[in-house]
């Protein structure tokens, strides 16, 4: 074993995902309805009496797009009517910026942030509010409070609600070609046959897009915990990798196994042109993210009906469920001198108060870790997603269970997507890329 003691590191499980802030995109205030009635002052509550926080101002630097665009500015302008402060949302889109930011003391008020290992290579106890026993923490369930902890300290709330990865598929071209939901891999790839004979493009990718080229590897956590349950714990000792476990192969085999069926532009495409062919019948299958359902909704309206939802197939039926990712997080800075001003908009953030009207800006396709329930019926593809929460068939991704994440992941998912190195290849770089993680955290020597 090559691990110094690793078990408490183990209970801040981490996410995902040069993601799992995953795309990040600019909050947009054009999309959203006015929040703040005209006739009233903003630093008033309409009767003439001053709000708490009038003439507060806190800083919020945005690092997620979770939420279709626009969602988090509406969210806080309902906050600045009902309380008074400002709040100033800075949109950034480089963790490097985030880390330069907190390293050279310019911290903000408030951070929307990863959740998981991102969060944990932070050093968060340096920088924001400790959360652990205050009666938000009280709302949360477990597999939020163990993403958003370090050392057993909880340091944020969620920003929305939980994400899964898995495969949208067409109806129409299922329908169109006598084609049934796969339950295994060979089912699977049967159906992408199918298509790509028909003239199509079995499988949609954009290799260039961080998130996208990387999800035919992390969406499959589900089969690889499946085929051994112990493989998290035994990655983060350092007794087990991909390339020498045949769990951990097979996963990176099944990607490569896709590579035939990818679009031939692949390496260039956009993700937005690929989704565009996706609704326009000449793309059979995208693995994305759940979060991307309510941008569906609004960009292409109705023509989300026809498309449905299954998780990544295993090699076997028993095999098969839905990897998922916990929420972003959203951090206060412990050293503000608005400490007040942040934990009433914390708090408010995760009442059913605060939910119900971030709700009623977007329609969420997940599963809130307050246990909110949204007020509105959730259309038919939300349904097959959540589906596989209600069942039991989910397990988080892999980025939640062990602290080790390798941080050229996209790098290499892009190489053999692109058929330039072979599915071992892939699973030793990303070995290396993980045993440099493991040594500047210090979890190995």
């Amino acid at each position: 074993m090559r691990g110094k003691k690793w078990t408490v590191l183990v209970l801040l499980s981490a996410m995902f995902l040069w993601s799992m802030a995953g795309c990040r995109t600019s909050e947009s205030r054009s999309d959203i309805p006015e929040t703040v009635p005209a006739e009233e002052s903003p630093e008033t509550d309409g009767g003439g009496e001053e709000k708490p926080f009038a003439g507060v101002t806190l800083t919020l630097l945005n690092f997620s797009s979770a939420t279709p665009g626009g969602v988090l500015t509406a969210t806080c302008e309902a906050a600045e009517e009902k309380f008074g402060f400002h709040i100033e949302i800075e949109p950034c889109y480089d963790d490097n910026v985030v880390r330069t930011r907190l390293a050279i003391g310019d911290c903000p008020d408030l951070l929307v942030y990863n959740t998981g290992s991102l969060l944990y290579s932070l050093a968060p106890s340096e920088f924001f509010l400790d959360l652990t026993d205050t009666k938000m923490a009280e709302k949360l369930d477990s597999d939020f409070i163990r993403a958003a902890s370090v050392d057993g300290v909880l340091y944020g709330i969620p920003q929305c609600d939980s994400m899964s990865a898995g495969v949208f598929y067409n109806k129409e071209l299922y329908e169109a070609y006598g084609l049934e939901v796969p339950e295994t891999w060979e089912e699977f790839r049967k159906n992408l046959e199918v298509l790509q004979h028909a003239g199509m493009d079995g499988m949609g990718i954009s290799l260039s897009e961080l998130v996208s080229s990387q999800l035919p590897f992390l969406a499959d956590n589900y089969q690889v915990m499946y085929e051994n349950p112990d493989f998290a714990q035994e990655f983060t000792h350092g007794e087990t990798g991909f390339a020498d476990s045949h769990e951990g192969l097979r996963t990176w085999e099944r990607y490569e196994e896709l590579v035939p069926y990818l679009n031939e532009d692949c390496a260039t495409a956009s993700n937005q042109e690929i989704e565009d062919r996706f609704f326009d019948n000449r793309v059979g299958h995208l693995i994305q993210f759940s979060s991307r359902i309510p941008e569906w909704m609004n960009t292409y309206g109705d023509e989300i009906n026809k498309i449905g939802f299954f998780a990544l197939p295993g090699d076997t039926k028993e095999a098969t469920g839905l990897t998922i990712w916990p929420s972003n997080g959203i951090y206060g800075n412990k050293k503000s001198k608005n400490q007040e001003a942040i934990l009433t908009f914390m708090e408010w953030y995760v009442s059913e108060e605060g939910q119900d009207v971030m709700t009623s800006f977007y329609s969420p396709a997940g599963v809130f870790h307050t246990g909110y329930q949204p007020k509105e019926k959730s259309i038919e593809l939300v349904q097959e997603v959540q589906k596989y929460y209600t069942e039991g068939n989910v397990m988080l991704a892999l980025e939640y269970l062990t602290p080790i994440k390798g941080i050229n992941c996209a790098q290499i998912c892009n190489k053999l997507g692109n058929g330039r190195i072979s599915a071992l290849e892939a699973a030793e770089a990303y070995d290396e890329e993980c045993r440099k993680m493991a040594l500047q955290i210090g979890l190995w020597e």
